[in-house]
């Protein structure tokens, strides 16, 4: 009697196998004594019902006959699938007659279905990085980071949070410093992210304010946590290319350049390197079924929360990477399915509940956040998944400081993209059935990883943008398994083409991500290419200013402080900035006609009438001095520092000069 099967690598999308007729199946299910009727495995409306050996005795083992990870009856002659186009598809592959059904398996699936019906649990990986490919594909991706990023090694510190995270930090130089970092009740740190400040404390001890060893760390923390998303692919049952591609464009996409060449965002590096890593850890703990590799998940999880507040929902990716796995478990499998799984996730969202009450709590007394009423709440929201989206599938125009949005709830364009959003939501869970479970597990991540920062609770950046290139570090992690995915189901029908085109996107991702490190070279270069995305804007000009003005290029720095005064016009340091480059750049009489025609949009702009009245001073002309230190007195407000200014500008005035002869 002949035995058929055929041994493929496990994978978690459909096999391209060959098509068969019915009779030919029937035929083959005949000539080996099996019955018609029984079915070993088949699919449902729901995916694919897996059922034990119908002979008895014999085990059941994992799938020979397909990539799909179903088990299947090591006794059945032929074994049936659906294809990638939805056709039945029985695989004949000869076998000797009298040899095990265990002699040769294909390696094990990453998830089959568990013989007790409560429960459903995950066998060995299909991958992992051990093969030689493998370690080839792992090696090239670390070297492609390497280059990708070179311009960050010998980059300088920019002025957009670093000097409060690192150069200006009290913090990193007092003895005391490193227990006041892990104090939440201490207010002297800019952020409640103790292991992200003590990695700064040990590396000023080790080389000081060298911003090389800072890039360096940051750069290593992100190559390593490409490594364990490739691990992760691998495990998860991608083909060694497949999860390839997954890591690179974690590791390579342009907008990831924001967070590892940003010294002040170690928070994203480091908190993502302890969330792989914590992922890591469930998966083994699940594929184990051991504790102590879910407590080692735990405490994994713990240090990301203390880097990084944002991956306070990312526990329910690690259920929702099991359920993605899973191969359709029937109704009541599922309920325990989801039950058991968020019991045992318990530990992990009460962790992050009161970590995250704690870093909103220290950030809302430090910076507090602009207010914003729910309808507006909703308007960014919805606004930012459609740009997160766009900027992922299309990195052009990218900046860490993007235009703050001009929010008009009357205007039909900010309508768009919130009313969008939950019809695409809808017709994927409609179509649910049809769509690979991890193109679905990738949506769903890339939501998980932005939700903290969508603004449905506001916080201090929300100052400057509603958006930015870092809040997508985590997300990235959903958008490698939906390209993972996506060439895995290519693979088998277009090679070469699907290979070529993962390459040359590879190769696009690392170009422009070169091309993105370069901007982050010094303070110049940063504010530079802010301000070509937002030539108006106020950050870029004022900070520009701020350059200039050290350099001594007073004529550069008061156009660039007029800029930003035109931005905040009414941010007084902004306008006492442009006042004081412009005299040392033009003189007194400058600042009168400058200060005149501030006068002129803004009557009551008191820092307009003591500037004025300084240069009539200076010039000598104190009766004009004297009006308009008296109208800032008459137009500031009670307590503020420009009030004071006028009225000690005013004493002095009245005071008469004394006698400097016999």
């Amino acid at each position: 009697m002949l035995h058929y099967k055929r041994a493929v690598r496990p994978s978690p999308v459909g096999t391209a196998g060959r098509d068969r007729t019915a009779v030919q199946l029937e035929e083959a299910r005949v000539a080996d004594g099996l019955q018609a009727k029984t079915p070993l495995c088949g699919p449902t409306k729901r995916g694919w019902r897996t059922k034990s050996c119908a002979g008895g005795g014999a085990p059941a083992g994992p799938c020979n006959t397909t990539r799909c990870g179903a088990v299947a009856c090591p006794r059945a002659a032929v074994q049936e699938h659906s294809g990638p186009n939805g056709r039945r598809i029985p695989a004949l592959t000869r076998r000797r007659k009298g040899s095990s059904p265990h002699a040769r398996q294909a390696p094990r699936s990453l998830a089959t279905a568990s013989t007790n019906a409560g429960e459903q649990f995950l066998s060995e990986p299909g991958g992992g990085i051990g093969s030689r490919r493998d370690v080839w594909l792992a090696a090239a991706l670390v070297v492609l980071v390497l280059v990708a990023y070179a311009p960050a090694f010998t980059a300088d510190f920019v002025r957009w949070d670093d000097q409060f995270y690192v150069t200006e930090n009290p913090l990193l130089q007092e003895p005391g410093g490193l227990r006041a970092i892990w104090n939440p009740s201490d207010r002297r740190a800019p952020q409640f992210y103790p292991l992200v400040f003590t990695s700064y404390w040990v590396e000023f001890r080790l080389w000081g304010l060298d911003p090389r060893g800072y890039h360096a760390v940051n750069v290593a923390l992100h190559t390593a946590s490409s490594l364990l998303v490739l691990a992760l692919a691998r495990g998860w049952g991608f083909s060694s290319w497949a999860a390839a591609l997954a890591a690179a464009v974690f590791a390579l996409h342009p907008v990831q350049v924001a967070s590892v060449a940003w010294i002040a965002e170690r928070k994203n590096t480091l908190g993502g390197f302890f969330f792989l890593l914590a992922f890591w850890c469930y998966w083994r703990a699940r594929l184990h079924r051991s504790n102590g590799w879910y407590v080692a998940s735990f405490f994994a999880f713990g240090a990301g929360l203390l880097s990084k507040t944002q991956v306070v929902a990312l526990p329910l990716s690690f259920l929702l990477a099991e359920w993605a796995s899973a191969q359709g478990p029937s109704k009541r499998q599922r309920i325990t399915f989801w039950t058991e799984g968020l019991v045992r996730l318990l530990p992990f969202f009460a962790l992050a509940g009161m970590l995250a009450l704690v870093t909103v709590r220290f950030e809302h007394e430090r910076w507090p956040p602009q207010p914003f009423s729910l309808l507006e709440r909703i308007l960014i929201a919805g606004n930012a998944v459609g740009f997160y989206a766009t900027r992922v599938i299309w990195p052009e125009g990218l900046s860490p400081i993007y235009p703050k949005w001009t929010l008009d709830p009357s205007a039909l364009r900010w309508w768009i993209a919130p009313a969008l959003v939950p019809l695409v939501g809808a017709t994927i869970l409609w179509m649910r059935h049809r769509i690979p479970r991890w193109i679905l597990w990738g949506v769903a991540e890339f939501l998980l990883g932005i939700l903290p920062v969508l603004g449905l609770v506001p916080f201090n950046f929300f100052t400057y943008s509603f958006v930015a290139d870092h809040f997508l570090y985590f997300s990235m992690l959903g958008a490698g398994a939906i390209a993972a995915q996506v060439a895995e189901v290519c693979l088998p029908r277009a090679p070469r083409a699907t290979r070529a085109v993962a390459a040359a996107s590879v190769l696009g991702m690392s170009i422009l991500t070169f091309y993105e490190s370069t901007h982050w070279r010094d303070n110049l270069s940063f504010w530079l290419h802010v301000r070509r995305r937002d030539p108006d804007g106020f950050l870029a000009n004022y900070n520009l200013g701020l350059h200039f003005r050290q350099a001594g290029e007073w004529e550069r720095a008061a156009a660039y402080f007029r800029q930003a005064a035109r931005a905040r016009p009414n941010a007084d340091f902004v306008f006492r900035r442009y006042t004081e480059a412009l005299r040392a750049a033009r003189g007194n009489e400058a600042v009168i006609q400058a200060c005149s025609e501030r006068i002129a949009q803004d009557p009551n702009f008191a820092p307009a009438y003591v500037e004025r009245g300084y240069s009539w001073e200076l010039l000598g002309r104190f009766s004009d001095a004297r009006a308009d230190y008296e109208r800032a007195l008459r137009t500031a407000p009670p307590g503020s520092a420009w009030r004071e200014q006028a009225r000690q500008r005013l004493a002095a005035l009245e005071v008469p000069p004394q006698p400097t002869g016999p």
